[in-house]
């Protein structure tokens, strides 16, 4: 008897996928309004190609809701003064969610929640029921969920994300960033970090001590100033560990055998997949 596959979910990252695409057509235009017939073809085409190329048993492209979410409330300066999307991209996203859908492609999202924790919490998910799960994006915030066992496509590089190349960007291992944002900041999201500390203090507090817990309990010398104002800050550090952490515990309104993917044009499931299939 054949062993049942091992099912594979591939997660889009709708926006971060669309956003490029549109940044990119406006750019080579040098124009300001949108080839809307233009922008729908080519995201077409991109999630057609990701979806030959990765072949999955399971696709979803995850969409941000409206903003209102966790970390807004627990931090109203989280994501403050950032440019929202144009009117004339935001009205063609139900369009393309519709041309997705003819390919196979459903969509998830939800009033409030953020993409980010939609994959995390989706990719969990299957990564527990012993399955594999591709993200599609070129976020670096889902660099924290390769301890997970999952894999991260970069689209636009063509190329995956390892902890080679997140060595490469910050110099440090996957399991630390959490740790590495939570004294840094990400000044993109508006998360403060601890102020004071740059990149070179965290690296230089994370080669000695590994993480934030034993650093916390460190018990420093005079001469380590970086550790020293870490520990004075230990509430900013902790807010930042906090918004900077994705969740994986979202109740989903949706399961894994409604996001099968079955190309256009085709009807038949695959009965060595849907008896291995988590539920």
């Amino acid at each position: 008897m054949n062993k049942p596959a091992t099912p594979h979910l591939v997660i889009i990252d709708a926006l971060n996928l669309i956003r490029r695409i549109d940044g990119a057509l406006r750019g080579f235009s040098a124009q300001s309004t949108l080839d809307t017939a233009q922008l729908i073809s080519l995201t077409n085409q991109a999630v057609t190609r990701l979806a030959r190329g990765h072949c999955p048993s399971h696709i979803v492209a995850v969409f941000d809701g409206d903003g209102n979410n966790w970390r807004k409330k627990h931090y109203p300066a989280y994501k403050e003064n950032r440019k929202p999307m144009a009117d004339d991209l935001a009205l063609q996203l139900e369009p393309i969610r519709q041309q997705w859908r003819q390919i196979g492609v459903s969509s998830l999202l939800t009033e409030h929640d953020e993409a980010d924790d939609l994959i995390a919490t989706l990719s969990t998910k299957m990564l527990n029921a012993g399955g594999k799960v591709t993200v599609i994006s070129t976020d670096q915030g889902f660099y924290q969920l390769l301890p997970l066992g999952l894999k991260i496509w970069d689209h636009f590089s063509s190329q995956w994300v390892d902890e080679k190349i997140v060595y490469q960007k910050y110099g440090i291992k996957s399991e630390q960033l959490l740790d590495y944002w939570s004294i840094v900041g990400q000044s993109g999201n508006k998360i403060p970090g601890v102020s004071g500390l740059g990149p070179k203090a965290a690296l230089k507090i994370l080669s000695q001590y590994d993480n934030l817990t034993l650093a916390f309990a460190a018990t420093p010398a005079a001469t380590e100033k970086p550790l020293i104002k870490l520990q004075q800050n230990k509430d900013q550090a902790r807010l930042s560990y906090k918004l900077v952490k994705l969740r994986t515990d979202l109740e989903l309104a949706i399961n894994l055998k409604s996001i099968r993917y079955q190309p256009a044009g085709t009807d038949a499931q695959r009965p060595s997949e849907e008896a291995h299939e988590p539920q």
